[in-house]
């Protein structure tokens, strides 16, 4: 038996739709200010204050490219306004056209002890590093510009260049790697009729796009292996975008088809086509429903697959906006393969009471394989992204554990005891919705595999404490531990191999900006 191990970042896409729909789901915030509140209550409740700074896959953060129409103060002209650094990121605006610059970066300092809680020597790899300590950083300039044909009609575009690097060795062996390529290169054009409360977007290029909560379409990009950074996990945007959104009052209707950006050693070959449909009205409840096809992918049990996808935000109490649920359910289909997945989460926003905690209890269950049948039955979790409350699940676990045979239980307290400071204290409880199989899909190119994971269901109790310190939105630094005790399905796999599985610490510090 051998310990699967988590492949971070995976990328599937497909064939195309003719125009319905545009830009990702951070960009439907472009066309104003991102700093403007929503005007809805319900809105305005679910507000997280880790998501309105910015960090990659740590500490999630704004979009670094949601400004896809670039919108200057009323009255500005010319080069950076004044021509002071102040005026920044605004850096022309005559008349039609708007444009403006973005610079985002980390550097990030990690320590991992017992990590893998230490393989035994029989399962130790050429690539594995014991106890490993490592550096990590991106850098990313760009730059996006908006033309205003006329009051309907918008063109815009888009370009940025990312450099990644590790230096030391990082937890999956990957060490003193740099890589720089583009980021992102994009162009669309927008109409919009006020009067009805129609507009229509496309937008086609190398740029992100994201669905939901980020459970199955979020990170269109590999980092780590040749490009570093695995840790930080900065590249996003997919290799091509092919986007259309049509919107009518509170109805919005997204076609997309998408190729991933891949690096050589995580090619999947994969392509994805869909249409996401999202009802979301100024009041209490709003829904959402997804059909993702993959007409081609090198992963077997991907490879024409179907998957679709329902998902639902509730505030069940109108007079308390900030207490709601939200839950989303998955199915995936094709010959030989039937699984699926699905999470509910409670949630409560007590932003007038000292402190402001945030409270969210979730529970996920991701399906796996049955060893006693012919059917694939593993959960494919496609191109999922974000830390908790999404999808990379806690600082350690996200490192080897998929979103595929788990069923985790997950609570989280976020404290802002100032407006400089932000404290999350994050529990994490994981087992195997199968024992003695996978828990990880199949590799491409390879065969279903048969077996593997641990004999018993219990993987693990992870414990996680963050603490972020905030010079303003854009630059903060943020600092975590995280503790995973081995489950007795590790305890039980690591005793037949002639080891002991060890609790498994990690340590990081970021400095990050984002203007």
């Amino acid at each position: 038996m051998t310990i699967a191990r988590a492949s971070v970042h995976r990328r599937s896409l497909t064939a195309g739709l003719l125009c319905v729909c545009a830009v990702t789901a951070q960009a439907q915030s472009a066309a104003g200010d991102s700093d403007v509140p929503p005007d809805d209550p319900f809105d305005r409740a679910i507000a997280h204050p880790l998501l309105e700074h910015f960090a990659p896959r740590i500490l999630q953060g704004a979009a670094r490219t949601s400004d896809r129409l670039p919108v200057a103060p009323p009255g500005t002209t010319g080069a950076m306004q004044s021509g002071e650094l102040s005026a920044l990121p605004l850096l022309w605006r005559d008349g039609a056209w708007t444009v403006k610059g973005s610079l985002a970066g980390t550097v990030g300092l990690f320590k991992m002890w017992h990590n893998e809680f230490d393989l035994p020597a029989s399962q130790v790899t050429a690539g594995y590093k014991r106890d490993p300590a490592w550096t990590e950083y991106f850098v990313e300039p760009g730059v996006t510009a908006q033309y205003v044909l006329s009051p309907e009609i918008q063109l815009y575009g888009g370009a940025a260049y990312m450099g990644t690097a590790t230096r030391g060795t990082d937890y999956s062996g990957v060490g003193n790697t740099w890589h720089g390529d583009m980021e992102q290169v994009y162009g669309g054009i927008r109409w919009t009729d006020k009067p009805s409360g129609v507009s229509l977007d496309a937008s086609y290029g190398q740029q992100e796009f994201t669905v939901g909560r980020n459970l199955l379409i979020a990170a269109g990009a590999s980092n780590g292996a040749q490009r570093g950074a695995s840790y930080l996990g900065p590249r996003a945007a997919w290799a091509i975008a092919a986007l259309g959104k049509a919107t009518w009052r509170d109805l919005t209707a997204r076609g997309f088809w998408l190729k991933p950006n891949d690096s050589t050693s995580a090619s999947t070959g994969t392509r994805l086509s869909g249409i996401d449909v999202a009802w979301e009205p100024s009041g209490p409840l709003r829904l959402g429903a997804m059909y993702v096809y993959a007409p081609e992918s090198a992963i077997v049990t991907r490879d024409g697959l179907n998957v679709y996808d329902l998902r639902a935000r509730w505030h069940p109490a109108p007079s308390m906006p900030n207490l709601w649920l939200e839950g989303e359910a998955v199915w995936q289909v094709k010959p030989g393969v039937d699984a699926k997945g699905w999470y509910v989460a409670f949630n409560l926003n007590a932003t007038t009471a000292t402190w402001k905690p945030l409270v969210t209890l979730r529970y996920a269950t991701f399906s796996g394989d049955k060893p006693d049948t012919t059917t694939w039955e593993g959960f494919d979790p496609l191109y999922y992204g974000g830390s908790t409350p999404d999808w990379y699940q806690g600082k350690v676990a996200s490192t080897f554990l998929n979103n595929t045979n788990l069923d985790s239980v997950a609570a989280t307290l976020t404290l802002t005891p100032n407006e400089r400071t932000i404290l999350q204290f994050i529990y994490l409880n994981f087992t195997a919705n199968q024992v003695n199989a996978p828990l990880a899909i199949p590799s491409a190119g390879k065969l279903v595999p048969v077996g593997g994971g641990g004999p018993a269901r219990s993987l693990g109790n992870e414990f996680d404490a963050v603490y972020t310190y905030t010079f303003d939105k854009r630059v903060n630094v943020n600092a975590f531990a995280g503790y995973l005790a081995p489950g007795a399905g590790y305890r039980e796999l690591y005793a037949s191999q002639g080891g002991s599985a060890q609790g498994w610490w990690a340590l990081g510090l970021q400095f990050n900006v984002n203007y």
